[in-house]
């Protein structure tokens, strides 16, 4: 008896331990999201004093964070409360090629780069390590100290000289800061001065404004100063009082760590986060340390019948109530904290894994001592106060009242178990609901019909040389036989880090994303022109450019037409020629609203820099190798190995990284706590029938069924789960509901995702319960018996 005693603590002990650690391992990594999330822009010196100015001038959507620069030079003395302020142009995770200079030979590095204003170091505070930042000019930059030891080892930077995005002037190292946390908005590894380009420019709206005031309270106060300002530059006295209210409502301050989960913002290429994301992740973090909590709780009740002969021959010989309740919490504790070591380990080790790709944090808990020592604390306290009922629940009845098979099948003891249990199933059920509504969602993003033709079509970065001499880089490329079209662009036809023009046009203000491409761009892309013509081959020989306007620049700007003249980017206005049918240039996050496609002409700004090629579907490696080697040889300083080139679809799907990660991170928590709630139900069933041998045995000797009585112990878990079910899906639902509402493009919430939900469920369970409950049920009655 005492052996059998041993293994019911035993087995017990596995189920706690397995379930704890699990758990605790699911935890740490989920929350590492969270707080990357939570301190994003709140983990610098005086990061609740710095805003970004945003404003409705020429917004069609809500706010943007785009300026002209002398509006930005007007505001910055509206109120003695701005105690610095600067423009800044920089978009997360864009990266420059950098080369270096290094006796004629060119090495060449991908690093982020941003354009600020002198003054713009006064607003964020920058620990500078080396250099002097009075030599911060134009054509100088300075660089971050990973970004110095990157691209110069342990050489000195200042006056170093290097090459960015391999254009001609060489920029001068000027200083060295210390890195910002990479969730900031500066985490920049190299800025340069923007000097006083643009100063002058009214039209030019492509500069965000950040300040740092002296009080973060005054926020209000400073953006209705800065209204008053810029108002000596419009005609206000000719407004009406709706007008002047409106124009009064024009313009916020936002805290950046606000301006991380802004939705409501064009032209917005800072990092960007989903708040009820993180409070998702939170949520599921807690509730499956719960669910595993359950489970703790649940052994303890279950398994009372087997413990109390030991607790109450204690009490017998002198032990006290609150010493027996320290020795069953001692031994909890004791469980839980090898259980949470075990989720450190485990946390170390998937670090440099897939699981690590899915998070923004690092997952080295070197990195995360305070996330590490918090959880170390909640997770304990929260198995103490499990451990803590648990014992008092085990010590609290006489003996009669615990006899072996009494309490424990009591109408109180299986209700207690059921509304436990059933907790369990309802955050199962969500989780799985959710998974598979997040899918769906994925699904629908990157087979959305986004107005242009994407079938065998890969892009890739190519640089300025290549640019420059696209015409011979398009016939070398179609040399070989499964390339079939090349078209270039001056950026990503889907991203949000588009050029922005702000323009005038007879009186009336026009601000559009404006998207620089080759001439046959439209019929590359199987685009459809609705009015006018399409771009030809003699718009590339005009020195004025040509525009080509999508259907919603024409809605929101009316007094635009076909053949009128709009200032591009030469002195000389250029004509608009076509109207596109709208096509989807952002991610589906974002609707569609007013772009321009535009050709340079015979003096452009700048070469088109990425490519598109249409290729064949025979031999897509060697193609991709082939248009590798290709860039490399007519762009010496970047390698074959350094040239990405990828399907479309496959960098539109990248754009969705993060709901990619959402997912896989709720699938891994749906696992996870479906597999804790499989060993609650587990180690229930294995004590069920252990306390109920001898009933099985009588129904057996009288003529049951083995799958009768099979049946007979499924139909408890199984009603359980429908019940769960019932109260999980409208949860579920309202979840997913809310979730989805940070996309234009929804996906419905499909009736078939309940479906496969409740019936995965509903066959784990019975599974699970036949399994477990089959070697009890099958043994020989009589032996079931005699052993009684």
């Amino acid at each position: 008896m005492n052996f059998r005693f041993f293994n019911h603590r035993l087995f017990s002990a596995i189920l706690n331990f397995v379930g704890l650690a699990l758990a605790f391992s699911a935890f740490l990594v989920i929350m590492v999201q969270v707080v990357y999330d939570y301190g994003y822009d709140r983990n610098y010196e005086d990061a609740e004093r710095i805003f970004r100015v945003e404003n409705k001038f020429m917004s069609r959507v809500g706010y943007s964070t785009v300026l002209s620069r002398p509006m930005i030079e007007a505001m910055k003395s509206a109120s003695p409360e701005i105690e610095a302020g600067g423009c800044y142009n920089y978009t997360k995770g864009w990266n420059v090629a950098v080369a270096l200079e290094d006796d004629g030979r060119q090495s060449e590095y991908k690093v982020g780069y941003g354009i600020i204003e002198k003054s713009l170091l006064n607003v964020f505070p920058f620990d500078f390590v080396v250099g002097d930042t009075s030599k911060f000019e134009p054509f100088t930059v300075i660089i971050s100290e990973s970004t110095a030891k990157l691209l110069f080892g342990d050489e000195n930077a200042i006056g170093k000289t290097l090459y960015l995005d391999n254009g001609p002037e060489p920029y001068t190292v000027a200083a060295v800061y210390k890195d910002f946390p990479e969730n900031s908005s500066v985490d920049c590894g190299i800025f340069g001065n923007i000097g006083g380009s643009q100063l002058d420019d009214w039209s030019e709206w492509n500069q965000s404004f950040y300040v740092k005031l002296r009080t973060p309270q005054a926020a209000d106060d400073v953006a209705a100063a800065m209204l008053q300002t810029l108002m000596s530059y419009y005609d206000a006295e000719s407004w009406t009082e709706e007008e002047m209210s409106e124009y009064m409502s024009s313009l916020r301050l936002v805290n950046l760590h606000d301006a991380y989960y802004s939705t409501d913002v064009e032209y917005d290429n800072m990092g960007k986060g989903n708040r009820f994301t993180t409070i998702t992740c939170f949520t599921v973090s807690l509730l499956i340390i719960i669910v595993a909590i359950i489970n703790f709780i649940n052994f303890s009740m279950a398994s009372v019948p087997f413990m109390i002969k030991g607790i109450n021959t204690r009490r017998v010989l002198g032990a006290t109530r609150g010493r027996l309740i320290g020795r069953q919490v001692g031994e909890s504790l004791l469980i839980a904290v090898a259980a949470f070591i075990l989720s450190v380990i485990v946390m170390r080790a998937l670090s440099g894994t897939l699981v690590a790709s899915m998070i923004s944090g690092s997952l080295d808990p070197a990195d995360n001592l305070a996330l590490t020592g918090a959880g170390a604390a909640v997770s304990l306290v929260m198995v103490a106060l499990a451990g803590i009922f648990s014992a008092s629940y085990s010590t609290s009845f006489p003996p009669a009242m615990v006899l072996k098979g009494s309490f424990s099948l009591s109408a109180k003891g299986r209700s207690l178990r059921s509304i436990i249990v059933g907790f369990q199933y309802v955050v199962s059920f969500i989780l799985i609901i959710m998974t598979l509504f997040i899918y769906c969602q994925r699904r629908y993003m990157n087979s959305f019909d986004m107005g242009f033709d994407r079938e065998q079509i890969v892009t890739f970065y190519v640089g300025n040389s290549v640019g420059e001499r696209r015409q011979a880089f398009e016939a070398h490329l179609k040399e070989n036989p499964h390339v079939l079209d090349v078209t270039f662009a001056g950026n990503e036809l889907v991203s949000n880090g588009k050029m922005g023009w702000g323009r005038m046009y007879d009186g009336e203000s026009v601000n559009i994303d404006c998207l620089p491409v080759d001439a046959d761009f439209i019929d590359f892309f199987g685009m459809e022109v609705v009015q006018g013509r399409d771009f030809m081959p003699s718009d590339e020989m005009k020195s004025n450019g040509t525009f080509i306007m999508n259907e919603a620049t024409m809605e929101v700007y009316p007094f635009l037409k076909l053949d009128t003249k709009l200032s591009g980017h030469a002195a000389e206005p250029a004509d608009i020629v076509g109207v596109v049918k709208d096509f989807n240039f952002k991610p589906l996050q974002y609707g569609v609203s007013p772009i321009a496609l535009y050709v340079f002409g015979s003096e452009p700004w700048w070469p088109l820099t990425w490519a598109y090629a249409r290729i064949s579907p025979e031999d897509v490696a060697g193609t991709m190798d082939y248009i590798r080697q290709s860039v490399s040889e007519f762009n010496p300083q970047m390698t074959a190995d350094n040239v990405n080139v990828r399907f479309l679809d496959e960098a539109i799907g990248n754009l969705y990284q993060k709901e990619t990660n959402l997912n896989k991170l709720i699938t891994i928590a749906s696992v996870l706590s479906l597999l804790i709630c499989v060993i609650g139900i587990l180690g229930l069933v294995y004590f069920e029938t252990q306390f109920r041998r001898k009933e099985i045995a009588l129904r057996r000797v009288h003529g049951a069924t083995v799958g009768e009585v099979l049946r007979m112990i499924n139909r408890y878990y199984l009603i359980i789960c429908t019940v769960c079910f019932i109260v999980a899906a409208p949860s579920a639902w309202f979840i997913a509901r809310k979730w989805v509402e940070g996309f234009t493009y929804q996906s419905t919430v499909h009736v078939w995702i309940f479906i496969v939900a409740y019936a995965a469920l509903l066959a784990i369970t019975a599974g699970v319960v036949t399994l477990q409950s089959y070697r009890a049920v099958s043994k020989n009655p009589v032996d079931s018996i005699k052993n009684e």
